[in-house]
């Protein structure tokens, strides 16, 4: 596990603060807003390979090193960002078994609990899987927290109207939400080695659900550069490429300046959604 990022003063309270966690196979990141002003940004990062197991003790460590995270606040959400997630209209669920649902995608998994987030918005169940070991140590140490899924939140980034991918970059993984003339059509996440895998993830996208590459916003956040060949592939192929900015509406200490907006943009893009 590595620590990349740490932007956090002494923070005596936080009664009035309130904690985003994010959780996924390739790391585990927060954030603190106190009545709007970030006052902590933390993103620590996974080994590729790191099995549940592992990363529950990496949750051990986390909370071990930074007993903020265990201080009293206002408000505490937990952002499950694991692959298993299927986006069911609820006018499809009826009486479906939900682990059905993730088996007939997935696969069978006896290690996986089952949650659901209903999209009231969109009339969608987010029906989704968390490694039961991660599931366990997150509800003891925030069992009053609530939990959701990043998918249930992706839809709501987006406020304008009209056709966007937008795309969260990690290392070697990338989550992408498609929306077309201001509706849902998808959102999948890809593993990718070249940048030559994510256009053709991305040409994909547009091929299947008939939405111009020439006329699609192609909204950037996460690790990627503009100087960078993932970000000269994709500009090959479209014409509509943008960095996602950080959120008008919170405060940023000088530190997170020091870097590109779409870092972190995506962070609190979602918090601004929950």
């Amino acid at each position: 596990m590595k620590l990349s990022y740490f932007i956090q003063g002494a923070i005596p309270d936080t009664d009035n603060s309130d904690l985003y966690i994010e959780i996924s196979t390739q790391g585990l990141s927060y954030i603190i807003l106190d009545r709007g002003i970030c006052i902590a940004l933390v993103i620590y990062h996974f080994e590729a390979g790191t099995s549940d197991d592992t990363a529950a003790g990496y949750i051990h460590q986390v909370i071990k090193d930074q007993p903020i995270l265990l201080q009293k606040f206002k408000s505490i959400h937990i952002i499950y960002s694991y692959v298993p997630a299927v986006l069911v209209p609820q006018a499809f669920i009826n009486n479906m078994d939900n682990n059905a649902i993730l088996e007939l995608v997935y696969g069978d998994d006896s290690e996986r609990v089952t949650r659901t987030d209903f999209l009231y918005r969109y009339a969608i169940q987010n029906v989704y899987g968390v490694p039961s070991v991660v599931e366990m140590v997150m509800t003891r140490y925030f069992g009053v927290a609530e939990f959701t899924h990043i998918f249930s939140l992706l839809p709501d980034v987006v406020k304008e109207h009209g056709n966007f991918l937008y795309c969260i970059f990690s290392a070697g993984n990338l989550k992408a939400l498609l929306i077309k003339e201001g509706k849902i059509q998808v959102i999948q996440n890809f593993k990718y080695t070249t940048p030559e895998d994510v256009a053709y993830q991305l040409l994909n996208l547009c091929h299947r659900f008939e939405v111009s590459a020439n006329e699609v916003v192609i909204r950037l956040s996460g690790m990627i550069d503009i100087n960078s060949a993932l970000y000269n592939e994709l500009y090959k192929y479209f014409l509509l490429l943008e960095f996602e900015k950080l959120p008008g509406q919170f405060e940023y200490p000088q530190e997170i300046k020091q870097y590109p907006d779409h870092y972190f943009s995506h962070l609190f893009s979602i918090a601004a959604c929950v």
